[in-house]
């Protein structure tokens, strides 16, 4: 073989080489968010705005995020989706300023839980989401009133989240199941289910 066609050759595929390696470490390090979205707690809310009493439906909703690639991303906002089995869609408000700490929600029999709200909201935890190291916790949004009464027809939610960038990524959950693992989010948001309710449920 020639040796100027050889060192052509050669130079040629060092030169694919550091592109595919560009490549591959540009796909790598963008930041891909997976997680999971438990079946949110569901209530209602009445307050005042602007002189004006509303009522809505409120989703507490509790997020599990992380990322399949390197890097970390710090997210700023969050949007809620939920669609019905009719192929309807309602886009939800999510609640800022709320003083989330002092809701109540019960339980069977009215039993009250304790949340720990103050240290599982999300965007207070001030981290990153993170391959290592996931980023966990509860979101509040709200929807028009009527919306209570149609839970049980929810058959997908999506939660849109926007990084420090302004790039977004969805995060979705399709066939919920309808019974809440309470357990299991309680072990991830750190309370304690009330004694007879761990019998009953």
């Amino acid at each position: 073989m020639d040796g100027k066609l050889l060192v052509a050759i050669i130079g040629l595929i060092i030169g694919i080489s550091g592109w595919a390696t560009l490549i591959y470490n540009h796909i790598t390090h963008k930041p891909k968010i997976k997680g999971r979205i438990f079946e949110p707690i569901v209530g209602q809310m009445k307050f005042t705005q602007d002189g004006k009493k509303r009522h809505m439906t409120t989703y507490l909703t509790y997020l599990y995020l992380t990322t399949s690639r390197k890097t970390s991303i710090r997210i700023l906002d969050y949007e809620m989706l939920i669609t019905y089995t009719d192929g309807t869609s309602h886009k939800l408000e999510r609640f800022y300023g709320t003083d989330i700490e002092k809701f109540k929600f019960t339980w069977v029999n009215n039993e009250i839980l304790n949340l720990n709200l103050n240290e599982n909201l999300i965007y207070k935890k001030q981290a990153a989401v993170d391959q290592k190291e996931p980023l966990h916790g509860f979101v509040l949004f709200g929807g028009e009133e009527v919306l209570y009464n149609r839970q049980d027809e929810v058959s997908k939610i999506e939660v849109t989240l926007t990084d420090v960038f302004g790039n977004t990524h969805q995060v979705s959950e399709n066939n919920l199941d309808k019974k809440l693992n309470l357990y299991l989010l309680s072990d991830l948001a750190g309370f304690d289910i009330p004694l007879h309710i761990e019998k009953t449920h």
